[in-house]
């Protein structure tokens, strides 16, 4: 009988660790998130029901266990939006960009810098597919604290897809949580929280956030919120 200390996890056993990680994630990012948010996250629960045998799944559990006190502790330290917070969190806003759309794509509408069809008040979605290469490939609307939040999913040509919400009515309070970056005099702030990286920045009175893969640049997703900043 092999090792089972010391025997390499599989491909399927680091799967599933990281799916523990990411279930963690998701939900310390607000104790009470959204009804979406706890829906994906039981559909999750169910995929990961199929277990493997028991000395297997004891491995697995360990493995998870420490992926999730991980990224507990990331959360705790890299999204710390204290201050003067206002409903919905930056936390609940962040999880609904993570999700997966629940509409189709919005259609290009134009303009210069060209924008979808699609807006939060005054503010066009971008369309970055000529200018940056990110397609739009779906959209999902939120209502989060009774405000309605919508998101815009891109895809590079790598494959990376990731998630552009914007918050209608006025800008959240709280600290946004990483360090500030500032671009054409406006200030965004990028965090690095497990396999994602966050922006946040203001613009046209609205909250906006990107969430995106960690190996996403992050002077590229800066790039994409400043080319909001006209």
């Amino acid at each position: 009988m092999p090792d089972e200390n010391h025997t390499p996890l599989t491909e399927e056993e680091l799967a599933l660790a990281r799916e523990g990680k990411a279930l963690i994630s998701a939900a310390v990012a607000d104790v009470r998130a959204p009804q979406s948010l706890r829906e994906a996250i039981e559909r999750d629960r169910g995929r990961a029901a199929a277990r493997p045998p028991f000395w297997r799944r004891h491995r697995v559990g360990l493995a998870a266990a420490g992926a999730a006190a991980a990224a507990l502790a990331a959360v705790v330290i890299a999204l710390d939006t204290g201050g003067n917070a206002t409903e919905p969190s930056l936390n609940k806003v962040y999880a609904a960009a993570r999700l997966d759309p629940t509409k189709a794509a919005p259609q290009p509408d134009g303009g210069a810098p060209a924008t979808l069809d699609v807006r939060v008040g005054s503010l066009a979605f971008p369309d970055w597919e000529a200018s940056f290469g990110w397609k739009a490939v779906g959209r999902r609307d939120d209502t989060l604290s009774g405000r309605p939040v919508t998101t815009v999913f891109y895809r590079n040509p790598k494959g990376a897809r990731l998630g552009y919400a914007v918050v209608s009515g006025d800008a959240l309070g709280g600290n946004p949580p990483g360090r500030q970056v500032t671009r054409k005099g406006k200030t965004y702030h990028v965090a690095r929280v497990g396999e994602r990286t966050i922006v946040t920045w203001n613009q046209q009175r609205h909250t906006c956030v990107i969430v995106a893969p960690s190996g996403v640049p992050r002077a590229r997703l800066v790039d994409l919120a400043a080319s909001r900043n006209v």
